[in-house]
């Protein structure tokens, strides 16, 4: 029995909204609260105004200044105004003489911060003039290009974590709200996110200092459609507008695999087919099945019937045979074949019973066939296969 106190609604309006933030079985657009420290240069906050723009109306961008917030040692204060604000994601950004320029990006779920990753945005003389603002429709799905190998990485390695959690974290920020259908027409801007190479290729450098990590570009692009020589496929050009960040990744926290497994669960989608246990379809489009079966007791499979597949002798266990001086078995008669060479006749001959060189058989019942040496006329005139002694 849990000692905790269920706390109940005390009004239909807070019901409303207890009821908004449990899971749902279709997750509506994730809201970004954006802040910054008590710090904010201005390279910084045309971050913040670019992400604001992107991501509106789910953005929540609070203006004043919020003094000792450090992400990295205590989440408290963030992970308390995500929840005051019905916010998933948290861009913090703040300035410092040994961190300037940084952008914080976390995930909040269940009110605790999921992960985080640090992004030190890199300023060049030639990029120290201000572009112009980014100009986007509301609600305009952009298509997302991931350029570099770092991405496609599956090893187990902490930098191709890294990249997975970098790229989930992108998507969540910029992919807009899910749906299952779009018009060609909507489509009118590309981002994309490049990663650099790694600047060393030493095994000894330090892998946690932001300047070995490779450098992570963002650039938007204006989709420009022109006449073709093909009619019903157009030649395609991009334009880059807006302002171009470069980042280099800092400091970086993982989630815990219980949690991101609890956080990765959903329920069957209303279109999605229910799945069959054991089954499943290979890229061919066949069907294939497993079955399970119990462990089978192959003293007990039935075979045939060969001499081949019979023990010997030596092998036989649990029969006690003894053997005689002579290295026969006592209880029992030895049977031998032989085969005569004239007329292909088996037969069998007794342990005791020895055949002389005549052809007679010693201690026989007198039955036997004495076959001699054939002479003169009788000789000649018998076949050639009978004369063979």
């Amino acid at each position: 029995m849990s000692l905790l106190r269920e706390v109940k609604p005390r009004n239909a309006r807070t019901a409303r909204i207890v009821k908004a933030r449990e899971p749902q079985l279709l997750e509506d657009r994730k809201r970004v609260l954006l802040l910054h420290g008590s710090k904010c240069p201005e390279p910084i906050r045309n971050v913040l105004k670019t992400i604001t723009t992107l991501t509106k109306p789910h953005a929540v961008q609070l203006t004043k200044k919020n003094e000792n917030i450090h992400p990295f040692e205590d989440a408290s204060s963030l992970e308390f105004l995500a929840l005051k604000n019905d916010c998933a994601l948290v861009a913090f950004a703040t300035h410092s003489k040994k961190r300037p320029n940084n952008i914080s990006l976390l995930r909040i779920f269940d009110g605790k911060v999921l992960d985080m990753v640090e992004l030190l945005l890199l300023i060049s003389a030639e990029e120290s003039v201000e572009k112009g603002r980014l100009e986007v429709g509301v609600e305009m799905k952009p298509m997302i290009l991931f350029a570099g190998s770092q991405w496609d990485d599956n090893s187990a390695s902490e930098q191709a974590t890294l990249f997975r959690q970098l790229k989930s974290t992108f998507l969540d920020v910029f992919q807009g709200e899910e749906i299952s259908s779009i018009d060609v027409a909507g489509l009118q801007y590309v981002l994309m996110i490049a990663a650099g190479e790694t600047n060393s290729t030493s095994t000894t450098t330090n892998t946690s200092d932001p300047s070995n990590k490779p450098v992570i570009h963002l650039r938007w692009y204006k989709v420009r459609t022109l006449r073709s020589d093909t009619p019903k496929v157009p030649r395609v050009e991009l334009d880059q507008i807006g302002p171009s960040f470069d980042f280099r990744i800092g400091r970086h926290k993982f989630a815990d695999e219980s949690v991101m497994k609890e956080a990765m669960k959903h329920g069957r989608r209303p279109n999605e087919a229910r799945t069959k246990k054991n089954i499943e379809t290979d890229t061919m489009g066949d069907k294939l099945g497993r079955i399970h079966l119990g462990r089978q007791n192959l003293d007990e499979l039935q075979t045939r019937k060969m001499k081949g597949l019979k023990r010997g002798r030596d092998e036989v266990e649990g029969q006690n045979v003894e053997m005689n001086g002579n290295g026969v078995y006592e209880d029992e008669d030895v049977v031998t074949q032989s085969e005569d060479e004239e007329g292909g006749v088996m037969f069998e001959e007794d342990e005791d019973e020895e055949i002389s060189e005549g052809g007679s058989s010693v201690g026989g019942t007198g039955d036997e066939i004495d076959i001699g040496e054939e002479s003169g006329a009788e000789a000649d005139a018998m076949p050639k296969r009978q004369r063979l002694a």
